[in-house]
C-alpha cells in the first residue's frame, strides 16, 4: 500500500493512504515508532518508551476519522508544528478542500 508521509517526530508516523480504486478516497494512518534511547547533557542514558512500548503496524482511520484528524494536522501545520512534510501537506490540504472540511480560502 502507497503511503506518503505528513508528518514524524520521535514517537508517531502520521500518513496519507490513497485508495487504489478511488482517488476522491484518502484516509489517514499512524503508527508508533521504535522508541530510540539518548543521552543527556550528563552523557547518562535516557530511555524512552512509547504507550505501546516499541514499533506497530500502520493502523488506518476510516475516511470521516481521517477528515477530522487532517484538519487537526492541518492546522498544526499552520500553527507552526514541526515534523510536517510540506509536499503532503499540499495533498493534505487540496483533499481537505475538495470535501469542504477547510474553507478554500487566500489564508491557507
Amino acid at each position: 500500500m502507497e503511503k506518503l508521509q505528513i508528518y514524524s517526530d520521535s514517537v508517531i508516523e502520521i500518513a496519507l493512504f490513497p485508495d487504489t480504486e478511488t482517488v476522491e478516497i484518502q484516509r489517514i494512518g499512524f503508527r508508533y515508532i521504535k522508541p530510540q534511547n539518548y543521552s543527556d547533557k550528563y552523557d547518562k542514558k535516557v530511555r524512552v518508551t512509547n504507550i505501546i512500548g516499541e514499533e506497530t503496524d500502520w493502523f488506518i482511520l476510516p475516511e470521516i476519522f481521517s477528515q477530522v484528524i487532517g484538519k487537526k494536522l492541518f492546522e498544526q501545520y499552520n500553527a507552526g508544528l514541526t515534523g510536517f512534510d510540506t509536499q503532503t501537506i499540499e495533498k493534505l490540504k487540496n483533499w481537505l478542500i475538495k470535501f469542504e472540511i477547510i474553507d478554500d480560502a487566500m489564508t491557507y
